[in-house]
């Protein structure tokens, strides 16, 4: 007798489950958890043609099986995690969206709905293999978390006397200090996260992030202009023209690279302290926030592509500097960021 597993929902579509829940006779939401947290059991105790039917159905749809003997042990599963994806091309979002709604058999509306609430969600207790397969069929970053294993953001948003003071006694009884001077408390569990969530429900006075989903910038703050393997490094592999060497060393520091997840800034900052750069690395603050253009050549066009998200704006010949009059998630000034530099305008961000 044999055990078929289905070890990962492979290239399928999430609309296979009806078809194997009629074919079997198996429930269809019970068959649809299933796929989404293999390696699962799909039958145990199958016979050879049973074996042979269930194996060609199934790998036929797309999906990752493997087929042992009924005395085997069964795979592992990990621990369920959330997944959220982060879209590095803000340009491509259109696309990962019809990539992301055909993975989990919603409309490409509700996909872009997703992913402009970055950092967004997208899957929901789900296993590692599920993670690890919609990174092979999405053009962006997947994050896989267990937020139970997570630390935590709070950022609040309120001056207002009343919250204040109960968020500040609530903070206390959890034996945690708060600075009033500062908008964000940091490394917070799971536990003292869900806590605060459950004691100020539907609140709009702070927002709760998982720091898992963090973005980082690594910063250039010194290097030596007579080391020329530094030289080297900075012209041959970050691409910086050697006729502004110095300019670049007059001005530091500057942004070596944005928008890193943590595991890939630790790894570049190894590489630059190789190559005898003094790096630092930073957070980006979660939330929304505004930006800034200058070297503005082409009002026109500048004018096209803010229009997009700000309504009648108009730049005046002699305008230097634009600041949005509004902030906006992080994702759609990276979409209005990416075409103005195409353009020639250098961007920066101001957070609140």
């Amino acid at each position: 007798m044999n055990t078929i597993i289905i070890e990962s929902i492979g290239t399928a579509n999430p609309g296979i489950s009806k078809v194997l829940a009629d074919a079997f006779e198996i429930n269809h939401e019970m068959l649809a958890k299933m796929l989404y947290n293999a390696p699962t059991v799909f039958i145990e105790n199958a016979n050879d043609e049973l074996t042979q039917k269930a194996e060609a159905l199934l790998s036929s749809l797309g999906l990752e099986i493997k087929v042992q003997d009924s005395g085997e042990a069964l795979p592992q599963k990990s621990e369920p995690v959330d997944v959220a994806v982060y879209v590095n091309n803000p340009l491509n979002i259109n696309k990962v969206a019809g990539q992301l709604s055909e993975f989990i058999g919603i409309s490409n509306t509700e996909a872009l709905q997703l992913l402009l609430s970055e950092p967004g969600v997208v899957l929901g207790g789900v296993s590692l293999a599920t993670a690890n397969t919609l990174q092979k069929r999405i053009d962006a970053e997947v994050i896989a978390s267990n937020p139970k294993n997570d630390l935590y953001c709070i950022h609040v948003n309120s001056n207002q006397s009343e919250f204040i003071n109960q968020f500040t006694s609530t903070l206390k009884q959890l034996g945690i200090n708060y600075n009033r001077e500062l908008s964000n408390i940091e490394n917070l569990n799971y536990q003292q996260a869900q806590t605060i969530w459950k004691r100020f429900p539907n609140t709009k006075n702070f927002v709760i992030y998982n720091q898992s989903y963090r973005r980082y910038k690594i910063l250039l703050d010194k290097f030596d202009l007579n080391k020329q393997i530094s030289i080297r490094f900075l012209i041959d592999e970050i691409g910086m023209p050697q006729e502004i060497i110095e300019t670049i060393h007059q001005n530091l520091p500057i942004i070596l690279d944005e928008s890193l997840n943590i595991n890939m800034a630790d790894k570049k900052l190894q590489v630059y302290i190789g190559a005898g750069l003094d790096c630092s690395i930073h957070p980006i603050p979660f939330g929304k926030f505004k930006i800034s253009i200058s070297n503005i050549n082409n009002r026109e066009k500048v004018e096209k592509v803010l229009a997009q998200f700000y309504e009648n704006t108009k730049l005046s010949n002699d305008t230097e500097k634009w600041t949005a009059p509004l902030p906006l998630n992080s994702i759609l000034n990276r979409f209005l960021e990416k075409q103005l530099e195409l353009i020639g305008c250098e961007v920066e961000h101001e957070y609140a």
